[in-house]
């Protein structure tokens, strides 16, 4: 690995010594990147306080006798937890929450004002990152190629790699974040449940899903750019009332040229129908009305409705290594009023902060977007909103686990929290349940797979 890192360090520096001298990141901070910054753009060193510790490299390979359901080939869970044997160092409550209050973000404070029950555990700081050799190398080799486009804003020139290592702005944070890395193609099978006031657990969904991301295909260096780069087909398998249910949605990297598409089949009409409304902030049925569509996983669609700002990066608690909040059951993770604290693993990390404020003369449910974006790996376990009153809306947690499989890290499931209704609900949960295998890669999909047309042909009647 360190051998790895010094050759991208030459490539990028090499590299951005011939860049023109408009180019956005210098040849001075490409020159960092596999040195002081880690491959992925994240600082290598640890803090002074030495509460973060040095970037060593992090989990590539699958720790003795870890064992997938679906085999090594498709990797996915269960997965041995590589920090079961971490204590937490201390644990924060409403009674000492003034002692953390810097480093804990607005949408939890909210949590703890709320619940007396609330509380966040505190683990050592595990870097455990790590990603193939060929990611590293594209991001350094191809660090001034992406570039934002239009007021969307699209991306254009990026592939295979992280497209803005050393941002300079909120939009460029986010494209990191909607573009983290992920297999290829791979299958899951998420749970959705929802919480009332009342302590009542429901069911809302349970789905299969497939993807295809050729955005992560290194067998090619670049794409089409009016073909969309993302495709997922998610098909309800329960409750009975809604078995059959599916949809179909497509993205695009050139979003200032195109809009994200969906489709949906709905077994009582035996029809496929274009379902331009599954955008921006209209309510997903399946996730039992808690979610809108431009948060699944945290921010999922165009970003034009927001103005993009970096806030800077800052030490803050989040969600990570969150192993066994994953690994158990829906109903053992989800507890009266909020998630199970005595499950969920939060560390000290350095994130970048980054707002969205709704633009003047666009509408949305939801004021203003903030995303803490973990600087080792661009995924982001905590997002919150704000409504037009400039209260708290929603809140989500997501738990990310070094997938040492693939390898990568990966957030997908989420907790969300709405804070009007005082609802709560886990969703996208890919692991926990006895016909649950985690995210699992496959090889191939028929051509025709990620298409209305195969969308009606696989639906139930």
């Amino acid at each position: 690995m360190q051998k790895t890192i010094h050759i991208i360090a030459a490539a990028a520096a090499g590299l951005a010594l011939a860049l023109p001298a408009l180019a956005e990141v210098t040849a001075e901070e490409a020159r960092q990147l596999g040195t002081t910054l880690t491959p992925m753009g994240a600082e290598r060193a640890g803090n002074k306080a030495g509460t973060i510790p040095e970037w060593t490299g992090g989990l590539c390979k699958a720790p003795a006798g870890y064992s997938p359901k679906q085999g090594a080939q498709a990797g996915g869970a269960p997965y041995i937890d590589p920090v079961a044997a971490d204590k937490p160092l201390f644990r924060i409550t409403r009674a000492n929450l003034a002692q953390y209050a810097d480093k804990i973000d607005d949408g939890t404070k909210e949590l703890f004002r709320r619940y007396p029950t609330f509380a966040i555990d505190i683990y050592p700081t595990r870097r455990l990152a790590c990603y193939a050799d060929w990611v590293y190398e594209n991001t350094a080799k191809r660090i001034n190629q992406p570039k934002l486009v239009g007021n969307a804003p699209g991306i254009t020139g990026a592939h295979a790699q992280v497209p803005f290592p050393i941002p300079k702005s909120g939009a460029e944070v986010m494209w990191n974040v909607i573009l983290k890395f992920e297999p290829v193609r791979y299958r899951f099978k998420l749970d959705a449940g929802l919480m009332d006031t009342s302590g009542t657990f429901t069911r809302a969904s349970f789905q299969v899903a497939d993807t295809e991301n050729l955005y992560w295909d290194n067998t090619v260096t670049s794409l089409p750019e009016d073909k969309p780069y993302r495709r997922q087909v998610a098909s309800n398998l329960e409750p009975a009332s809604q078995a059959g249910l599916a949809t179909l949605r497509v993205a695009f990297l050139r979003q200032d040229q195109h809009d994200d598409m969906a489709w949906s089949y709905v077994p009582g009409q035996r029809r496929v129908r274009l379902a331009p409304e599954f955008k921006y902030d209209t309510v997903s049925t399946t996730s039992g009305g808690l979610l809108i569509f431009d948060e699944i996983g945290g921010f999922d669609g165009k970003l034009d409705k927001y103005n993009w700002k970096l806030l800077g990066k800052r030490e803050m608690y989040i969600p990570a290594n969150d192993y066994r909040f994953l690994a158990a059951t829906t109903e053992e993770t989800m507890k009266k009023d909020h998630a199970n604290p005595d499950l969920f693993r939060w560390e000290l990390r350095r994130v970048w902060v980054v707002e969205g404020s709704l633009k003047e003369g666009e509408r949305h449910v939801q004021q203003k977007k903030v995303f803490l974006v973990d600087e080792d790996s661009w995924v982001s376990p905590v997002y919150y909103s704000v409504d037009h009153s400039g209260k708290i809306h929603h809140l989500m947690h997501l738990p990310p686990i070094q997938e040492y499989d693939k390898p990568g890290t990966r957030t997908g499931a989420f907790v969300l929290y709405d804070m009007p209704r005082n609802l709560y609900g886990f969703q996208t949960k890919p692991q926990g349940r006895p016909d649950q295998f985690g995210y699992m890669k496959v090889s191939a999909y028929p051509s025709n797979f990620f298409t209305p047309d195969s969308l009606a042909g696989r639906g139930v009647r």
